[in-house]
Parts: C-alpha cells; sequence; structure tokens
C-alpha cells in the first residue's frame, strides 16, 4: 500500500529530471510505500525522457499531458492519479540531500496537520527562502521581517506562506480545497493554495519543518521581463479572486523593492544581476499601479 505519493511536473526538463529522480531513490526512506509519478506538460523531448526514465527508473508512473495546461493543471492530473493519502509535489530542479519523506508521513498523520514544507537551499551553503510574507502585508513588514524571519527560521502560518517548489499536503484536503487553480498559469498558486486553506481550515496547521532540508537549483536561473509580468499579473488574480485589494498589494511589493534597492546600492552592488532585476520589477510595477483601478 502507498503512504505517499510524489508528483514531479516535467516541461522540456530533461536536463533536471533524471537526478531530480536519483536523488529522491538514494534519499527513499519508505522503500516501496513511495509512489513517484512524473506528468509532462507536452514537451518537445519526451519520447527520449519518456523512454529513459523506464529504463532507470521502471517503477515510476509517467503520464503524458495532451497539452502544457500549466503548473497547476499538469499537476492536478498527478494529483487525481495518485494512490496515496499524501502528495508530495516536487520541482524537478529539486534534489533530495536527506530521507524526508517518514517524516511527512509522521507529522501529517496528526489530524490538525495539513500540509508541510522543508527548509530550502539554493546550494549547500546558501540558504534560499522558505516561506514568504502574505504579499497584502506592508512592504516595510514584508522586506525586513523576511530577512530576518529567514535568518531565524520565524515562520508564521497567519501572515506566511510555504515554498511550494517542494511541498506536502494531505491528498483528501488538497481536493476539498478544489487542487490547484487551473486559471493560474504559473506563479502565486503557493499564495491561492494558503488561502484556501486556512479559510475552510481555519484551526488546522500548516507546518514548516527546518530539521529538514532539501536543493532548489535557482542559483543561475535566468528571470525574464515576461516571467516578471506574469508573475505580478498572476498575483493580481489571486488577490482579485479572494477579496483583496490587488492594487494595494502592489504598492507594498514596490515599497518592499524599493526598500531592496536602497539596501543594495548602501552595499556597494549596483551593478550586480540583483539591481537590474529590481529595476525591471519596479518600472513593471508602477505600469500595473498606474495602467489598472482594482
Amino acid at each position: 500500500m502507498k503512504q505517499l505519493s510524489l508528483i514531479i511536473l516535467t516541461y522540456n526538463s530533461e536536463k533536471d529530471i533524471y537526478d531530480c529522480l536519483e536523488s529522491v531513490k538514494i534519499y527513499n526512506d519508505i522503500g516501496d510505500a513511495l509512489e513517484i509519478i512524473v506528468v509532462d506538460n507536452n514537451s518537445t523531448n519526451y519520447v527520449d525522457m519518456h523512454d529513459k526514465i523506464k529504463s532507470l527508473y521502471p517503477d515510476v508512473r509517467i503520464i503524458a499531458n495532451t497539452k502544457n495546461g500549466g503548473y497547476g493543471q499538469g499537476n492536478n492530473i498527478g494529483i487525481r492519479a495518485a494512490s496515496a493519502p499524501i502528495v508530495s509535489i516536487m520541482n524537478p530542479d529539486v534534489r533530495l540531500i536527506m530521507p524526508v519523506f517518514q517524516t511527512f508521513i509522521d507529522v501529517l498523520s496528526k489530524d490538525d496537520n495539513i500540509m508541510c514544507g522543508a527548509k530550502q537551499y539554493a546550494t549547500l551553503q546558501k540558504q534560499n527562502a522558505s516561506f514568504y510574507y502574505d504579499f497584502t502585508e506592508f512592504g516595510f513588514k514584508q522586506y525586513f521581517g523576511r530577512i530576518i524571519r529567514h535568518k531565524l527560521d520565524l515562520y508564521s502560518q497567519k501572515e506566511m506562506w510555504l515554498q511550494g517548489a517542494f511541498f506536502t499536503i494531505k491528498k483528501n484536503v488538497f481536493e476539498q480545497i478544489g487542487l490547484f487553480d487551473e486559471n493560474i498559469f504559473m506563479y502565486a498558486e503557493e499564495f491561492d493554495i494558503h488561502i484556501r486553506l486556512t479559510r475552510l481550515f481555519p484551526k488546522h496547521n500548516i507546518m514548516y519543518l527546518p530539521q529538514l532540508k532539501y536543493l532548489h537549483l535557482t542559483e543561475h536561473r535566468k528571470i525574464s521581463e515576461k516571467n516578471i509580468l506574469q508573475q505580478y499579473k498572476a498575483n493580481i488574480y489571486v488577490c482579485i479572486k479572494h477579496g483583496f485589494s490587488a492594487k494595494k498589494m502592489l504598492r507594498n511589493m514596490l515599497f518592499a523593492h524599493m526598500l531592496g534597492q536602497i539596501i543594495l546600492s548602501l552595499s556597494n552592488l549596483t551593478k550586480c544581476q540583483n539591481i537590474k532585476n529590481k529595476n525591471v520589477q519596479k518600472r513593471i510595477l508602477l505600469d500595473l499601479i498606474n495602467q489598472y483601478n482594482y
């Protein structure tokens, strides 16, 4: 009997998926109780990838999506196909560096616990953000509060949501909130899921487990202007969907970005890529604030 189903969504992810699956194989601490499902969002290299995965990892179940319907739509296919009562969602650029699955099962075996996530690292030495402030929070709090809380691992379920690159949730709970919102192609899924979970299950726990660590290989990821705009538009959609002021959210994010620019400037880092990204983000935020009346 499967105790946990791991869902990995791929889209032209051949450079990542094999190392991802290998790390899962190495650190699988529940043996045959783990079900691994790879859903492919109509990759151009699907046939070759399928054949190689089946050759290297014959126990992995592969499902071919007929379209690239986005992150949520592809993951929903895997979740619906999962046979275990607990599902983990994992990006293909995630690498396990320690056993985690038995702890997830133990934590979610308690009735009051419905979802959990681990501590994320970009490299073995560099910690990534494992949780984020609610985007509706004031910008000063978003920027400085995030830095302080990340350093001290001070997660607050009321004010924060867990990173979506790798999280684990009870399948029946996820089904009750409607799974991923397939109107969101990419980005802001965690924000949306967190709101729906806390509204439908206000007395239940979304757990951050800092003793569990994993890598999310974002160190050399290039962020395009198109990606940034798509992310902000997804945040706008989530705000409007849940009755928040999208304009207030954008202003809070703009304030946080401007604080970031000031800090980087004072640190003599004006030529780094972070400044370039923040300049683009600032311009897009100003355009969105001026363009729409939410």
